[in-house]
């Protein structure tokens, strides 16, 4: 079951608000950030992609709010435009300036600590998600050698089951 953006009506503002960016653009970004003085992840998401295309929705991680926002909106419209399918395990060069990005496919089993208003949406965890994940300078991505240690800790591999990645060395 999907909640119909339509239906507001005796929502907090900020669920309003949230379905009613839905039901204009097909998809809303939430922009997620820790609270002033706490240790967390900055990172954005879409929902909507799955109700509005079939296609999963988007998880990036470890770049200014705004930027990932803008790359998640890439990547919508893209699929309203020309229909693009993006895949895991894909580099796809068009989605953030001089670099490829790629996919992977997040496991559900991290679904409840990221994807909040997607699961609100979708009422429940019945909706695929993907992790855009973005190269060092030199091309690299974290799960590859030559990575830049120091950035490796900005994108959590969301494509482990919770159990695997706290025990993943990053």
């Amino acid at each position: 079951m999907t909640l119909d953006p339509k239906k507001r009506d005796g929502l907090r503002p900020v669920d309003a608000g949230y379905l009613a960016k839905i039901d204009e653009h097909g998809w809303a970004v939430m922009k997620v950030a820790p609270r002033v003085g706490d240790d967390g992840d900055y990172f954005a998401y879409s929902t909507g992609l799955f109700r509005k295309f079939g296609q999963p929705e988007i998880l990036i991680f470890g770049l200014e709010l705004d930027l990932m926002h803008q790359m998640i909106n890439i990547v919508g419209k893209q699929m309203m435009r020309s229909g693009v399918h993006f895949e895991a395990n894909h580099g796809y060069s068009d989605i953030l300036d001089r670099y490829d990005c790629q996919f992977r496919v997040v496991h559900k089993t991290q679904f409840r600590d990221y994807l909040g208003f997607s699961i609100w949406f979708y009422e429940g965890l019945d909706f695929p998600a993907l992790q855009c994940f973005w190269p060092d300078r030199e091309g690299y991505f974290p799960w590859q050698d030559g990575y830049s240690p120091g950035l490796r800790k900005l994108q959590p591999f969301l494509f482990l089951s919770k159990s695997d990645s706290t025990n993943a060395v990053q």
